[in-house]
């Protein structure tokens, strides 16, 4: 019995100590082959990785493939690139020709070590959209008035403005005015145009597009009026998109209308004793504030009029308030209205004006007080027209607080507390024709000029500068018909 013992005893002991021995490290490592993608979109994910593609465009993408042990040798590595789940090529390059949807398309590339059998993905997305949906925009007129539309696309890598059309739609005669802002999808980089076209004859005077696929979001005619249709006559003269809303503040008939919604406004201070009449450009620009109160130029009895709509307890954009007793005529007696704009000092409101009288200018300002009530109107500046002294056209930055004019060639800028003009851009010598609109945004200066003695139909010229390098980038002579109206929306 204890012999049996002493044997069990010994071979568990043999078991243990053999289980316990040093590991002699008898195995076979092999360092894997890691592969990275670069020369493509960063991000952390899909919607950071989003290539823009215009319709019927091809997109190319040839990554910069590596191993950490193969380096650049492909020849042990396979590919595969899907779009929306279709295999599209094999090859370590990928092209792919936007000919059918619009819209994001979940696209990836898997790379396959054939030694190891690993694979490494990259996902991304290829956005189908119009080319027009990004780019600057110049509303013009043909020599028989007919409307036509331009964009230099700045998604499409092509140097000219081309014709946009609308599907269906006709831009009529006589444009007026073209506007826009920004808005915004996923992300900060996803994002498209609101324009807003104005034409005086067309089967809708006023459209509103969105950019990405550039059809209409918004049609008015004469059935969107919401009073009496019968005898309604929509011929508008001028149209001014709001900034931050799908709001449009519109003259017609000389009557100051809003559109939202798709319907027309009754015109605003309806039983106006004076009979107002708004002249082309005497709206004040659109702001955050304009909801509740609003001014222009009654260019027939030649006033300023400021109004509102109760404020506190108005409706939005219904103006029942005038204050006329506030804008003393006899203090600009004789002088002609140039532009006005809301804007903002120490984040009070006010609208500035611009006046002149023969080669003089003056400048003017409403102020409110803390209950958004007009209080005062006085003036602030005084000086003469810049150059030459032919005023092309004016604007005033409510950002900056700036005023500019263009005269024949050149842009002046001058503080809104005195109107000391100094030249700010001048056109190169050999521009053909005067300026006769510019706008800024992002970061770039659009001018447009108009030369009467160019025999073709493209009678007006293009040119963009970057105001941060303040350098000239693109000059484009006798590229449209004769431009009425321009907007940025880069």
């Amino acid at each position: 019995m204890k012999i049996t013992n002493l044997f069990i005893y010994n071979l568990l002991s043999l078991i243990l100590l053999v289980s316990c021995s040093k590991d002699l490290g008898n195995y076979d490592y092999h360092e894997v082959n890691k592969i990275n993608i670069g020369g493509v979109l960063e991000g952390d994910h899909n919607a950071e990785r989003i290539y823009d593609l215009p319709f019927t465009d091809t997109l190319k993408i040839t990554p910069t493939i590596t191993g950490s042990l193969s380096g650049t040798d492909l020849s042990n590595l396979s590919f595969r690139w899907r779009v929306d789940g279709e295999e599209i090529s094999n090859t370590n390059k990928f092209e792919y020709i936007a000919n059918k949807d619009y819209g994001k398309l979940n696209a990836d590339l898997t790379v396959t070590d054939n030694k190891t059998g690993i694979e490494t993905s990259y996902s991304f997305f290829v956005n189908v959209i119009n080319p027009y949906k990004l780019g600057y925009y110049v509303l013009s007129k043909k020599p028989n008035g007919e409307s036509i539309l331009y964009c230099k696309s700045t998604i499409r890598e092509k140097y000219q403005f081309e014709e946009v059309l609308i599907p269906n739609i006709s831009l009529g005669s006589n444009p007026i005015s073209i506007g826009g802002n920004r808005q915004y999808g996923n992300s900060s980089r996803d994002y498209y145009n609101r324009l807003a076209l104005g034409m005086k004859n067309a089967p809708y005077p006023v459209i509103m597009v969105d950019s990405r696929e550039f059809l209409p979001s918004l049609l008015y005619n004469k059935d969107s009026y919401v009073g009496e249709k019968e005898n309604f006559v929509f011929e508008p003269t001028d149209v001014v998109l709001d900034p931050y809303n799908p709001i449009i503040y519109l003259v017609n008939q000389g009557k100051l209308h809003v559109l939202q919604k798709g319907g027309i406004s009754l015109p605003a201070l309806n039983t106006d004793k004076l009979d107002y009449s708004i002249s082309k450009g005497g709206m004040a620009g659109a702001s955050f504030y304009t909801p509740y109160f609003f001014s222009f130029y009654d260019s027939k009895n030649k006033m300023i009029r400021v109004l509102d709509n109760g404020i506190s307890s108005g409706v939005s954009y219904t103006y029942i308030n005038v204050f006329d007793e506030i804008t003393n005529t006899s203090i600009y007696k004789d002088q002609e209205f140039v532009i006005s704009q809301l804007t903002y000092f120490n984040d009070d409101p006010k609208y500035v004006y611009l006046m002149k009288k023969d080669s003089r200018l003056f400048a003017y300002w409403v102020s409110y007080n803390g209950d958004l009530k007009p209080i005062s109107f006085q003036k602030i500046a005084e000086g003469n027209i810049p150059g030459e002294g032919t005023l092309r056209f004016a604007s005033y930055d409510f950002d900056a607080n700036y005023w500019y004019l263009a005269t024949d060639k050149t842009i002046h800028r001058a503080s809104y507390l005195g109107l000391e003009f100094q030249p700010f851009v001048t056109l190169p010598a050999n521009a053909p024709g005067y300026i006769t609109k510019y706008k800024m945004a992002e970061g770039k200066l659009m001018i447009t000029t108009f030369d009467p003695t160019y025999a073709g139909d493209k009678k007006s010229s293009v040119y963009i500068y970057d105001i941060n390098k303040m350098i000239l980038e693109i000059a484009m002579p006798h590229s449209v018909a004769e431009a009425v109206d321009l907007h940025i929306g880069i």
